[in-house]
């Protein structure tokens, strides 16, 4: 079985190993397989991927931000700034929001749900190109923390406003907390042996 080293990427054979045996790699002599390692699957990534979905529907409902400008209160979570923002005429930056704070996490909790249940499934090209998207999901998702703090920066005026952290901001960092421990859970070389 051909297996890439994790730490200098060379690729070598492995061949079966009798218990209490490891491969090293030749180059760099870091850990490629163990015999006495046991897999864990992805039943973690599966429980914790069920609950960042359980704490989404809150992270996405609940007032993210609350601003007090000149004794008016004003509030706003995801889903409402979202439609705020389309209904005034902001069609780019509403549905950047939109695609990277409702469907690009919802898309890769669902998509780690389905993986961690098994490759097969999906099989095994499906299941590859599902974890490349998840993959370049996480570098877009969640995106509008930083727009959140870009606004909390530019309105930020002394007396005049306050700016201050909703309870869905709490329910918000919770819901990315679970989504990156559930993606650093998951066992993606459980994949290709399923698929072998």
């Amino acid at each position: 079985m051909l297996h890439a080293c994790p730490c200098c990427g060379l690729t070598q054979a492995i061949p079966e190993l009798a218990r209490g045996t490891r491969a090293c790699c030749r180059r760099c002599d870091s850990t490629l397989r163990s015999a006495s390692r046991r897999r864990r699957g992805n039943s973690r990534t599966a429980a914790v991927a069920c609950a960042a979905l359980i704490m989404y529907p809150l992270a996405v409902s609940l007032p993210i931000v609350q601003v007090a400008k000149l004794g008016q209160h004003s509030e706003a979570s995801i889903l409402e700034g979202t439609a705020r923002l389309l209904a005034d005429g902001h069609l780019g930056v509403g549905l950047i929001v939109f695609a990277c704070s409702v469907v690009l996490p919802l898309f890769k909790l669902v998509c780690l749900l389905v993986l961690s249940a098994g490759a097969g499934l999906l099989g095994s090209r499906r299941s590859a190109l599902t974890f490349r998207l998840i993959e370049w999901t996480g570098r877009w998702g969640m995106l509008d923390v930083l727009c959140v703090a870009i606004l909390v920066a530019a309105v930020k005026l002394g007396d005049f406003v306050t700016v201050s952290a909703g309870p869905g901001a709490l329910a918000f960092a919770v819901c990315v907390l679970l989504s990156l421990a559930a993606t650093a859970c998951f066992d993606h070389r459980a994949l290709w042996e399923a698929g072998a």
